[in-house]
């Protein structure tokens, strides 16, 4: 989220500090952990008010984390799409009507091996470290989008429209290199994000249920029946 939270920090009224780990770490859980525990680590007490942790459950990947004397803010999601569209509900309405949507944005299609992406070997390479064959592509992808009828764009307005357009023709042009390839049958669709989430995490205004207030001594849960994250004291 480089582009999506650089432009929410930058109209905070609060001064914040930002670090970006390493893009895709919610798809090796441990690792993940690995690498917040790292961070946290680097925080320097006494300089900051909170951590804010830009991430949701992602693979149970922040369970357990906490910090001995900072407060952690954390968002009460289970991954990044609800930040991007701005709102849990329209999130959940969204895949209740389209259950299989694979969701590009702008920070995905820059960094991530996307399902039908033109560079999609090459990111392949830098992001698993292994090189891949045509053959070995098609076969990754077919069983990628079993499951998927829609890929859909998360356009934000407040980026501009040169990245908007872009990303839409990209998304486009995923979707017909996919159902050339592999016949798939996929569709298009492109949706308006709202930074309202994401500013109200910068900007403090942490009332409700939208985020969680992890204490010091106190750790981030995750409750498998019920769904739900919660704080354990």
């Amino acid at each position: 989220m480089n582009h999506e939270l650089r432009y929410c920090a930058s109209r905070s009224p609060h001064r914040i500090d930002i670090e970006f780990l390493h893009q895709g770490l919610h798809e090796f859980p441990v690792r993940l952990r690995h690498e917040l525990v790292k961070a946290l680590g680097r925080v320097e007490e006494g300089k900051y008010h909170y951590i804010l942790l830009n991430y949701g459950l992602c693979g149970n990947g922040t369970l357990e984390i906490s910090h001995p004397s900072i407060p952690i803010v954390i968002h009460n999601v289970h991954d990044c799409t609800p930040l991007l569209v701005g709102d849990r509900n329209t999130h959940r309405e969204y895949m209740a009507l389209r259950p299989g949507t694979f969701w590009f944005s702008c920070g995905w299609i820059e960094g991530f091996p996307l399902p039908g992406s033109p560079d999609y070997a090459l990111k392949y390479a830098e992001f698993y470290h292994t090189l891949i064959t045509e053959k070995q592509r098609n076969t990754i992808e077919g069983m990628l989008m079993e499951n998927y009828t829609h890929l859909c764009y998360i356009r934000w307005d407040e980026l501009g429209e040169r990245i908007a357009s872009e990303g839409r023709s990209y998304t486009e042009s995923c979707v017909r290199s996919l159902n050339e390839r592999l016949e798939l049958g996929i569709r298009c669709d492109e949706v308006r994000g709202d930074s309202s989430m994401l500013q109200r995490f910068v900007n403090g205004q942490w009332s409700g249920d939208e985020f969680l207030i992890i204490e010091p001594g106190q750790t981030l849960q995750f409750d498998p029946e019920r769904g739900e994250l919660f704080i354990e004291k």
